[in-house]
């Protein structure tokens, strides 16, 4: 079964003019273009990358409770959060990278959270609200976009403007996850623009989740109902802009507002932790059209966030608390600006672009217990500067050749340089040939870089040694990406892609252990230790291929894709900085292993070596459909905290299950104003997992209206 989808894709591709189309959202892969891939509009069969794209059809047939729901459907992402309780923390891995190595955007604008530890932006802080499509650019892309583009891109396009005069949507949402759980959600968007060519556009969200226990419940005759680990989000959206003859501006603002209730970790329950997070992101742009073939644009944007958790005296087990108490603040401030000057002529594109972007962090802690007498600790950032700059020139050359223009060349490369560790070099080379008008062969070889997050930067966090947890001495994460793919399109908007890649990284950022050099490994002590600390260390290699492909017979539509992964990451004793760390034992906290010998792990930790996605339609007419989707996460290995790992324990790993999900769903157009949606999830397995230790969604029903004027 778990290859069965990639066989029925390729035998069902059909090779004749008989095969109908009913559905014009099965069109897109021919006519739509893609932005994102190289920074200009270009027809996704034309694209020499791997390309996705969620389209407005698709935004309005599908029920998700976030953007993460949408992106997890897609070939080469696994993500962990999207089918736990709305609010849970969502983590993307894409073609095998992890959160931080996958570049976010919205509007070409990069979008990341500054206070985490690793940079890495939570999905679920995303709403639906004003989205008019979604592209994703797989494998490395930090020629075009800098750094954290290792994996991929997931730029997100929202709406502006429109028709002239007034014209709106509003959506309901709302659903059951079983267990006495429910979500119900609200949206409005609304835009109105004139005819001098100025328009509006504004958009709110709201969602009220009564959720599930967050944290698995292993309890047995529990004296008192799991706790309910609730989630509520309010989002709004407003945008100004100007779009006639040779000017398109806009400037936009958008508020984020989310409380979740979490708990301490897997399988801990604890009913008086809650997450409150904060956002404002202001962005901008504006294109001046010289003439058809040279244009120039600028962007930016300014972005502040706050994340504010708070436990107070977790409850552990029924009628006992911990007597303690803890209040953490997270700010994370990021400043852009962009500009880019195009050249589009006969045979030939060029982009020339500069930029920096600046990224800010504080947070401070306060921890009480009174647990053996009382003990308190508070920190904060306020004595040390924390924050980096990256300034950056790039440029791409697009160029047509051979017979008929069908051998076609992409180079390109960015200098960039980091306020921390100067200046480096990333290019990419992409030939591709047209086999005929719907058919391209492609190579490309990227590489790319992952810049230190400002936390493993800078954290003063100090034991016994002259060392601090922050790292100022990090360099970036640097990638090499190889892929070589195929597009055929056939008629009726018919399609099959496939891809090979390889990806290696190097000078991988590793949290680890510093123990006494002056006793052995095997005599280690708690006395031994002397601190923890981030380095360059590991190098990682992926390889991987993904096939997608929709094929049509009648009034049915089969679309699907299939993606096979493997990886390794290798850490050896000769890349420990020995005179950072004093020459002491190095201890990796990712799998618990000392470096006195080479480590190697095999089979990356919560990315699954096959995934699998199919959905079988059926229309009914112009108005009408059912659908049914499968769903494939094949087995995979998280990781859990091991005391019996050295003397303070480290991250062991334990398999997890692979999980087959089947749904079931309906829409109807009642006509061009009324769409009504339902959809049944996880019609069979209802206790499979993503991660150890978190519960997920079991047997849900959802459904949606759309109202548009």
């Amino acid at each position: 079964m778990r290859v069965l989808i990639l066989w029925v894709l390729i035998l069902w591709i059909p090779h004749s003019r008989s095969f109908a189309q009913t559905d014009s959202l099965q069109s897109r892969l021919l006519d739509e273009v893609v932005i994102s891939a190289t920074r200009t509009e270009q027809p996704v069969l034309k694209t020499p990358r791997s390309v996705s794209i969620i389209d407005q059809q698709q935004l309005e047939e599908s029920i998700y409770n976030s953007i993460g729901d949408l992106l997890s459907r897609q070939e080469g992402i696994y993500l962990v959060g999207a089918t736990q309780t709305p609010g849970a923390n969502q983590s993307l891995f894409m073609r095998g990278a992890s959160g931080n190595q996958v570049l976010v955007m919205i509007d070409g604008i990069r979008i990341t959270d500054p206070s985490t530890p690793n940079n890495a932006i939570d999905l679920s802080e995303l709403s639906p609200a004003q989205v008019e499509r979604i592209e994703i650019i797989k494998g490395s892309h930090s020629t075009l976009y800098g750094s954290a583009a290792v994996g991929g891109v997931v730029n997100i396009i929202t709406k502006k403007g429109g028709q002239h005069g007034l014209t709106g949507s509003a959506t309901l949402l709302g659903g059951s996850m079983g267990e006495n759980s429910g979500t119900l959600s609200q949206q409005l968007n609304m835009s109105y623009s004139f005819s001098n060519g100025i328009y509006f556009d504004a958009s709110a969200f709201n969602q009220n989740t009564r959720g599930l226990n967050s944290a698995l419940d292993t309890l047995q005759n529990r004296t008192t109902e799991p706790d309910r680990d609730n989630f509520s989000k309010t989002d709004g959206s407003l945008t100004l802009g100007y779009r006639k003859s040779a000017i398109d501006a806009f400037v936009s603002y958008r508020s984020t507002h989310q409380r979740t209730d979490i708990d301490d970790g897997a399988y801990t329950d604890d009913d008086n932790n809650y997450l409150d997070f904060y956002r404002n992101f202001w962005s901008y742009g504006v294109t001046y059209n010289f003439n058809p073939a040279w244009s120039l644009k600028a962007i930016g944007s300014v972005s502040n966030s706050r994340r504010l958790n708070e436990d107070d005296s977790t409850l552990v087990m029924p009628g006992v608390y911990d007597h303690s108490y803890f209040i953490g603040s997270y700010y994370g401030d990021l400043t852009t600006l962009e500009g880019q000057l195009t050249y589009s002529g006969s045979g030939i594109e060029g982009i020339f672009g500069a930029g920096s972007y600046q990224e800010k962090m504080n947070f401070d802690t306060y921890f009480f217990s009174s647990a053996f007498g009382g003990f308190e600790s508070e920190i904060n950032y306020d004595s040390i500067i924390t924050k980096s700059t990256i300034s950056y020139v790039f440029s791409q050359l697009n160029i047509k050749a051979g017979s008929e223009s069908k051998l076609n060349f992409t180079l390109g490369s960015r200098y960039s340089h980091h306020s921390m560790f100067g200046s480096f070099l990333t290019y990419e080379i992409s030939p591709s040939y047209e086999l005929s008008r719907n058919s391209l062969l492609y190579v490309s070889y990227s590489t790319s870089f992952n810049a230190p997050s400002l936390y493993q930067l800078y954290d003063p966090t100090q034991s016994t040694s002259s060392f601090t947890r922050g790292n100022p001495n990090l360099d970036p994460e640097e990638a090499q990406s190889l892929e070589i793919g195929m597009k055929k399109g056939f008629s009726k908007g018919q399609y099959l892609t496939a891809s090979l890649f390889t990806t290696y990284t190097a000078d991988a950022i590793e949290y680890v252990y510093v123990w006494n050099k002056n006793t052995p490994i095997a005599n280690l002590s708690f006395l031994d230790y002397l601190g923890d600390t981030y380095i360059n260390l590991s190098s990682q290699k992926v390889s991987g291929v993904e096939v997608s492909g929709m094929a049509s017979h009648g009034r049915f539509d089969l679309s699907g894709n299939f993606t096979w992964l493997t990886g390794s990451i290798v850490s050896k004793p000769e890349d420990v900085p020995g005179e950072y760390i004093e020459d002491n034992h190095v201890q990796l906290y990712s799998t618990g292993a000392f470096l006195d010998t080479e480590s190697q792990q095999d089979n990356l930790v919560r990315r699954p070596q096959i995934m699998a996605m199919a959905k079988l339609k059926y229309n009914s007419g112009d108005n009408f459909s059912v659908f049914t989707n499968y769903r494939l996460a094949g087995t995979r290995f998280d990781s859990f905290y091991d005391p019996s790992l050295g003397p303070f324990g480290a991250l062991g790993r334990s398999p997890i299950d692979e999980y087959h999900l089947i749904d079931l769903g309906a829409n109807y157009r009642v006509n061009r104003n009324l769409h009504l949606a339902m959809n049944v999830e996880n019609i069979f397995d209802v206790r499979y997992q993503e991660i150890n230790g978190f519960s997920t969604r079991g047997r849900s029903l959802y459904a949606k209206v759309i109202f548009k004027w």
